[in-house]
């Protein structure tokens, strides 16, 4: 089976074609904002690519502030000129805004790769020529792995408060998912309360404020399903004098969090990697526009749709993962024939 695969992505490759001159070709970043730190280091490594690829210039940024109606017309619009040569990159403010961003894709003959979660039964294998792939988050394990490492630090017992993301996407329910398991495998554990922060710590903030005054020493441990919303409950434990006397956890492994895991203040983070995110779908795109790899449509399903390898970032390790990494750490996975390194498998 092995052997009939390499032999179908041997002939795929030999009648792959330029799509378009290099120069042509147009690099975009879909996102909701730079404002938060893991949506800034998307950017940094799209533009670390282009740089990379001698397409500085022909990279856009498309922001939406949090509106999906406003991430479709903006990709809509851009696409009235050169759309067989543009790539999207896309982090879809909501699941649902990913099938109307990749149907526009379909019918203007351009390209893109959508990241996190989509809308169940939606596959890029389905005859979405246009969509490269999709590269999922296991956000499941994400949660799980966090969670874990904050029953760790806490001796396996106390109270836990859980600030929640966007309820409308997959990695908020699915992190939250995660903590559900790990609180019911140690029963000494006990959720105190829960609130949604939309991912923004001046959201987080108040709540955890809130919570200090409701719950007082009752609080052991903070659970965030991402690291800007763990950050703005460690502002709260800051002003409390409680820093580092309380465990806190986050998702993304961006850079305040793990300067705040190094200095004692938080306990963990997951890492899928903002600069990877940012970058890895336009390097695909530039591979499939100019004939280095085969039509999207010649790819085994498991590369149309797979799961990103996760860092979990701990005191042990965080020293390793400080500053902004430099583009040799990303340019052999770059490269045509190893876009798929950080794949762990088939996603959903």
């Amino acid at each position: 089976m092995k052997h009939a695969m390499s032999l179908l992505l041997t002939l795929a490759c030999a009648h792959a074609f330029a799509a378009c001159d290099k120069s042509e070709i147009r690099l975009v970043n879909s996102m909701r904002e730079i404002a938060q730190p893991y949506h800034a280091n998307v950017d940094k490594g799209a533009r670390m690519f282009a740089r990379w690829a001698g397409l500085e210039r022909n990279y856009v940024l498309q922001l939406n502030h949090g509106d999906s109606a406003k991430q479709v017309s903006l990709m809509r619009g851009l696409l009235a000129t050169n759309a067989r040569c543009t790539v999207f990159n896309v982090e879809p403010n909501a699941d649902p805004v990913i099938k109307p961003m990749v149907d526009t894709a379909q019918r203007a003959g351009a390209w893109i790769v959508t990241h996190w979660a989509h809308g169940e039964g939606l596959h890029p294998f389905d005859g979405y020529g246009q969509w490269i792939a999709h590269v999922a988050v296991d956000s499941l394990e994400a949660g799980r792995a966090i969670s874990v490492a904050l029953a760790d630090a806490m001796g396996g017992e106390g109270g836990i408060v859980a600030l929640q993301g966007r309820l409308d996407t997959d990695p908020a329910r699915k992190r939250y998912a995660g903590l559900q398991q790990v609180l019911k495998d140690r029963p000494g554990l006990r959720l105190l309360d829960q609130q949604a922060a939309n991912w923004d710590r001046t959201a987080a903030f108040p709540v955890m404020q809130t919570w200090l005054a409701k719950y007082g020493g009752r609080i052991k441990g903070v659970w965030a399903a991402n690291d800007d919303m763990a950050l703005g409950a460690l502002e709260a434990l800051r002003a409390a004098g409680l820093a580092g006397r309380i465990p806190v956890v986050g998702v993304d492994g961006i850079p305040e969090a793990i300067a705040a895991i190094v200095k004692g203040e938080m306990r963990a983070t997951v890492s899928s990697d903002a600069y990877y995110q940012g970058s890895i779908g336009l390097a695909m795109g530039v591979c499939v526009l100019t004939g280095q790899t085969p039509a999207p449509a010649a790819w085994p399903r498991d590369r149309r749709e797979f799961y990103l390898k996760l860092q979990l970032i701990t005191p042990h390790n965080a020293a390793q993962f400080r500053g902004d990494p430099p583009p040799s750490a990303y340019i052999p996975e770059w490269d045509c024939a190893h876009l798929w390194k950080r794949s762990t498998g088939p996603a959903f």
